[in-house]
């Protein structure tokens, strides 16, 4: 199991760039959020919450791969990296960040169509924000 442990924040880094990318995505469309946008302002946000959705996707994967691996491990604790990490702890840090980074998505596809852009705007960086606080916690009990 020493293995599996090994690579269980082998991903870290991947996650961090994914969230960094999404955290520019967002800087990007936040003038989106007025009322009426021009055909190429509404095309270039489109290729902005796809482009936003697959880091989305890509994290997503990476969580579920982590959360296979604690599934496998049948100790309450485990060492990684030098620290001791509790096993229900990272579990609920990555079903925290499932749920986040799954509203994220939800509203990365809703957003062109949204009657009140501003508001699922505020969502999507609440959730950015929940995300990125999780995951930092996360890193932190890994370290």
């Amino acid at each position: 199991m020493p293995a599996a442990i090994d690579t269980l924040f082998a991903k870290e880094q991947d996650l961090s760039t994914h969230l960094r990318d999404v955290g520019i995505l967002l800087l990007d469309i936040s003038d989106s959020v007025k009322d009426k946008l021009s055909k190429k302002d509404a095309d270039e946000v489109k290729d902005a919450m796809i482009t936003l959705s697959m880091n989305c996707d890509a994290m997503l994967e990476d969580v579920s791969n982590s959360e296979k691996i604690l599934k496998k491990i049948k100790t309450k604790d485990v060492s990684v990296k030098g620290t001791t990490a509790d096993i229900a702890s990272l579990k609920k840090h990555f079903l925290d960040v499932k749920s986040g980074l799954e509203r994220l998505k939800q509203n990365a596809k809703d957003f062109l169509t949204a009657k009140n852009r501003e508001l699922l705007f505020q969502e999507m960086n609440t959730d950015y924000s929940n995300v990125l606080g999780t995951l930092t916690e996360l890193m932190a009990e890994s370290v």
